[in-house]
């Protein structure tokens, strides 16, 4: 280690994070020049490519054209799992997934993802930049969501929750921005009860928010891609073509 690289680790506390990079992130792009943008999430073990399958089934209306960025969550060792490598966006403590939170692992992927808005806003205006993200990478999406300071699309929750001890500072360009949640009556690794807290706690945040339940477990079915679907289609349907 050189003595530049130990002054910098002592000062900062913090170990040094990798840029997240958009090369780095699996894409689909439309046939022509994207108009809207949607950086999706996958769940804990998972990466980038977990949620390509769906991007037909969202049935976006032609003169929409999306930009899919699926990122990967960056490999680090997960307590619950025996400590074993695997993707994730921030550590699990527990089986209490609300009780005791990784902050710090949060808050550095939620860095991650305003870096990864940073590059694509080069090609496409922030207010047609959707976050989504399942599980884990719902948590991430909420968060970054409400603190970016430039005004989003909207953030999509799937399967997901808001940590209790989760404080953030919700930047006024996005204190209104929409929110559309999805979540399984059957889930036993969210809770249903997880979901209806982030609806309550963005709506008493001021946002607009559609909350939708479904005959599932932690999962996503085919229903639930087409209401995310005509949700997306609501939000640009000025780019609408008949």
């Amino acid at each position: 280690m050189t003595g530049l690289l130990f002054l910098y680790i002592l000062h900062t506390g913090k170990r040094l994070r990798k840029q997240m990079l958009l090369s780095d992130c699996v894409q689909i792009r439309p046939e022509t020049d994207p108009n809207i943008c949607i950086i999706w999430l996958h769940g804990l073990g998972a990466n980038g490519h977990d949620f390509e399958p769906i991007v037909p089934h969202l049935e976006i209306n032609k003169g929409i054209c999306p930009w899919f960025i699926f990122p990967n969550a960056p490999r680090i060792k997960v307590t619950i799992n025996n400590s074993m490598m695997m993707p994730a966006w921030y550590d699990i403590f527990e089986m209490d997934i609300n009780r005791k939170t990784d902050i710090k692992g949060i808050n550095q992927s939620i860095d991650s993802i305003g870096e990864l808005i940073e590059q694509i806003k080069e090609k496409i205006m922030t207010e047609n930049i959707i976050l989504a993200g399942f599980s884990q990478g719902g948590v991430i999406a909420y968060g970054a969501g409400v603190s970016y300071g430039n005004k989003l699309a909207g953030i999509i929750g799937l399967s997901t929750y808001f940590p209790k001890n989760l404080e953030l500072v919700h930047h006024p360009a996005n204190r209104k921005t929409e929110v559309f949640i999805c979540h399984g009556l059957y889930d036993e690794i969210v809770p249903v009860a997880l979901g209806k807290e982030a609806k309550h706690y963005f709506e008493e945040n001021g946002h607009k928010v559609q909350y939708n339940e479904y005959e599932m477990e932690h999962q996503v079915i085919l229903p639930q891609c087409k209401q995310i679907g005509d949700w997306i289609n609501s939000l640009f349907s000025s780019y609408e073509t008949t």
